[in-house]
């Protein structure tokens, strides 16, 4: 009998080895992209032609090229944008679905091939590329390779993010102005005045609806597009996506603030943090008698991270614009006191809360896409900052902060690092106001 177990393991075993051979295949090891946005995450911009290098090795391990072959005497490499059943997508608006063809280069399994698409609605896209190896004279395939991945089509080079959008909010930009009308996971409804409406809805549920329209009037249609906050919250962020730069320029955006008239806290609107390379710092100043008298005085210090590890684009989203605020309590004119850092971090979208006296909104952010490095640039964020009316607001750049005197009591940490009588700085000032880090944003 041993003899049959013998064999039955042999069989077991032969098996298992065809299993393995069945399944073994080729491989899409790599791929890299040129004149699109890599980081944090595949980006493709309609109108603007990306080229698509895949680096391919057979199921042997070989470069995918016909040399690396004897039974083949074909071999195709192909991309598409598929939907849930796998089918190709049209990309480019004529009615026909599109699939582009890559070609080998002079690299031995490496291909490329320019992909494209139109004006297509922005969103999250799947991209499958496949690698078939053919013997056309037994009409069979020898060898092949398939990837998936996800792509976000934006709707132009430049866009524009407003964050917390709300029902009933009225949006300006340029000479287009519209109201939201019941804004919720089923769409919006979106009021043009004299009678006009327009509706838009999120037929595949994904939290993404859009309106194709001529935002900056230079005749080609923009996209607005409403997104759900990606943060768990019932919050939407408006992104309006445009092939014209000025876009940017294009949101009414006034500075202004207000006293409200609940709690007579003051309320200042659309504060600039970031403005291409200048960065803006808040100080929010005590105003009461006991700050007065010199007898004992809180300030904050909001103050923006400086650099592109700071100012991020999410795919599709903003993904960081980062802030820091300092709280420095001070007694007697400043000769004694204490300073701790009382947030740090990202406030797009967010409500931060310090203290139960201020409030930080990260509202508006302006991008363009900067191709040389792969990424989309921050040019611009906007703020709200609310504070109590016993405190007044100093807007300040951040050069102008490190050596002022009128906007630190006692001492400037940064002029005075030693600091003053009993009170000794516990922070590095020179750190937080970025005093001794490059800039390195794209834009000057």
């Amino acid at each position: 009998m041993r003899w049959r177990k013998t064999l039955g393991l042999l069989a077991v075993f032969l098996v298992v080895f065809s299993v393995f051979a069945v399944v073994r295949a080729a491989t899409i090891t790599e791929t890299e992209w040129e004149n699109a946005i890599v980081d944090p995450g595949i980006e493709l911009i309609a109108g603007t032609n990306a080229t698509l290098n895949a680096t391919i090795l057979t199921s042997s391990g070989d470069p995918f090229a016909l040399s690396s072959y004897t039974n083949a005497d074909t071999l195709e490499v192909t991309a598409k944008f598929v939907d849930e059943y796998g089918n190709a997508l049209d990309m480019d608006g004529d009615s026909v679905a599109d699939v582009y063809t890559l070609t080998n280069t002079s690299t031995p399994g490496l291909w490329t091939g320019t992909i494209t698409v139109g004006n297509v609605t922005p969103g999250e896209y799947t991209l499958k590329i496949e690698a078939l190896a053919k013997n056309s004279t037994a009409n069979t395939i020898v060898d092949n390779a398939t990837l998936e991945m996800s792509v976000w089509i934006a709707g132009g080079p430049y866009w524009v993010a407003v964050a917390d959008i709300k029902d009933g909010d009225t949006v300006e930009i340029g000479s287009l102005s519209f109201t939201i009308r019941g804004l919720s996971d089923l769409g919006a409804i979106l009021d043009l005045g004299n009678l006009s409406t327009t509706t838009i809805t999120d037929d595949d549920r994904d939290g993404i609806f859009a309106w194709k329209n001529d935002v900056t009037s230079d005749g080609v249609d923009d996209w607005i597009v409403f997104a759900k906050s990606d943060d768990d919250s019932d919050r939407y962020v408006l992104m309006v996506y445009s092939s014209d730069a000025n876009l940017l320029d294009d949101f009414n955006l006034e500075d202004k603030f207000e006293v409200r008239s609940d709690d007579g806290r003051v309320k200042f609107t659309n504060k600039v943090f970031k403005d291409l390379n200048n960065y803006k710092a808040y100080v929010v100043w005590d105003e009461s008698l006991l700050a007065k008298l010199g007898i004992k005085a809180v300030d904050y210090y909001i103050i923006p991270l400086q650099g592109r590890d700071h100012w991020r684009e999410g795919w599709g989203n903003v993904e960081r614009t980062d802030v820091k605020v300092v709280k420095r309590t001070t007694y007697l004119w400043g000769l004694m006191g204490g300073e701790e850092e009382v947030y740090s971090g990202n406030i797009f979208n967010k409500n931060v809360n310090i203290d139960n006296l201020i409030n930080v909104f990260g509202k508006w952010v302006g991008n363009a896409a900067y191709f040389g490095s792969g990424l989309w640039e921050i040019r611009k964020g906007l703020g709200d900052i609310t504070i109590p009316s016993s405190y007044s607001l100093k807007e300040r750049s951040l050069n102008e902060l490190s050596v002022s005197s009128e906007d630190f009591r006692g001492f400037n940490p940064v002029l005075n690092p030693s600091g003053k009588g009993l009170f000794k700085p516990s922070l590095d000032w020179r750190s937080i106001l970025g005093l001794d880090e490059d800039e390195d944003s794209t834009s000057s």
